[in-house]
């Protein structure tokens, strides 16, 4: 008899109550300041520091440079043996060779031949909807994960069975295959459960539209573009997706969390709401206060060196993109955030080879969020609540 079909509880990340170093080390302050004084520290020193087998470069010109070297740094070693267990091979577990080539190439076709309009009028109307007439709401749970969620579903052209089931599962993937760097074992088997129910809902779908299919969405794309078979459209959708929802859930909450502590900055980050360039600016300068990801991993695939440093074969190599972004030789005045700020500097999507495939959504669906709770007023933001390294909670109270 066949195994039923796992229950939302069986996927769902649960809520933590971090201790008081969990607190710091995932709050604002602590690893902002870190970020701060490591840029100060390694413009001083000039070069990336070595600790036994870890290499750690934090100038912005030191973390440009090994995000470039692909062939002498790789990403297979960090990210290959997590993705593929639950997704099969993806492109951010790949390193150079023909099948990264392939279904690189799909992928940013299949991204090139969507028209976005709907999609953006989609996501400010529902953010106008659920912020109308309330007068506090939770910016995570009821207001930028279900909204992210729903691009999700517009995006990759998968439904789920239900809201609640569909979030649960792209939490538990992205939680393991990114994050869970200590492999924890619960959290391993809840992404193992939740990639099963992915893996179903993308190949009925698939299977069900067939190669002609002429949807607005990234599998019909994929379906017209011919490349890939069946499988590599299901894993190509099954990559982009699981990153999809809390990145943008999680981003959004610290913009706010940032913008809720300092009216004076809200106050000026509010005046350009309807200025979407502006927006975006202000949105990744806060950003660098506070990422998402403050650091990228690769591994040695040879002995070399960077920008001075010896680097052995195996070493694990950090890009402290937290403290590259406040270099002042990139970002004058960092300590300051401001709007007008060159694009190319920011690392919050990655770089290289391998940036963040989705960043052409993220680049104006969080400005959209954002934005859309300046236009309606914040009078009081509470604190974050976690789930795992996921902010689930944030009670914002409205003007």
């Amino acid at each position: 008899m066949a195994a039923p079909p796992p229950s939302v509880g069986d996927i769902a990340t649960p809520p933590s109550s971090p201790g008081l170093l969990a607190r710091l080390l995932t709050g604002q302050r602590v690893p902002a300041a870190a970020a701060r004084l490591g840029a100060r520290l390694a413009a001083s020193r000039g070069r990336p520091w070595r600790f036994g087998t870890t290499v750690i470069a934090a100038r912005h010109a030191d973390v440009r440079e090994l995000l470039s070297r692909d062939l002498d740094f790789v990403i297979a070693p960090i990210n290959a043996g997590r993705i593929d267990e639950v997704n099969g091979p993806f492109v951010l577990g790949m390193d150079r060779c023909g099948r990264l080539e392939t279904e690189r190439r799909a992928l940013y076709r299949a991204l090139a031949a969507i028209d976005y309009a709907p999609l953006r009028e989609a996501i400010a109307t529902e953010a106008a909807s659920r912020l109308s007439g309330a007068a506090t709401i939770d910016i995570v749970a009821d207001y930028a994960r279900p909204i992210a969620a729903h691009s999700a579903q517009r995006l990759f052209g998968i439904a789920g069975t239900d809201e609640a089931t569909f979030e649960d599962m792209a939490r538990a993937i992205f939680a393991h295959t990114f994050l869970n760097l200590g492999n924890d074992e619960t959290v391993r088997q809840r992404a193992i459960r939740a990639a099963g129910l992915m893996r179903q809902w993308l190949g009925d779908e698939i299977a069900r539209r067939g190669a002609n299919d002429p949807t607005n969405d990234m599998m019909g794309a994929l379906l017209r573009d011919g490349a890939l078979d069946a499988d590599g459209v299901r894993r190509t959708l099954g990559g982009m997706l699981v990153g999809s929802v809390d990145t943008t859930a999680s981003t959004v909450a610290k913009i706010v969390a940032t913008l809720g502590e300092d009216a004076a900055l809200r106050q000026q980050v509010a005046a350009d709401a309807d200025h979407p360039e502006r927006m975006r600016g202000w949105c990744w300068d806060v950003l660098r206060r506070w990422p998402h990801n403050p650091i990228l991993l690769r591994q040695a695939a040879a002995a070399t060196t960077l920008a001075g440093t010896e680097v052995k074969a195996g070493d694990r190599v950090v890009a402290w993109t937290q403290a590259a972004m406040q270099d002042s030789s990139i970002f004058a005045d960092p300590d300051r955030i401001r709007p007008d700020r060159e694009p190319s500097g920011y690392l919050h999507l990655g770089a290289g080879l391998h940036p963040c495939a989705g960043r052409a959504v993220n680049a104006f669906q969080i400005p959209l969020l954002v934005a859309a709770v300046l236009r309606r007023g914040i009078r009081s933001v509470g604190r974050i609540g976690w789930a795992g390294p996921f902010p689930a909670r944030l009670p914002v109270t409205l003007e």
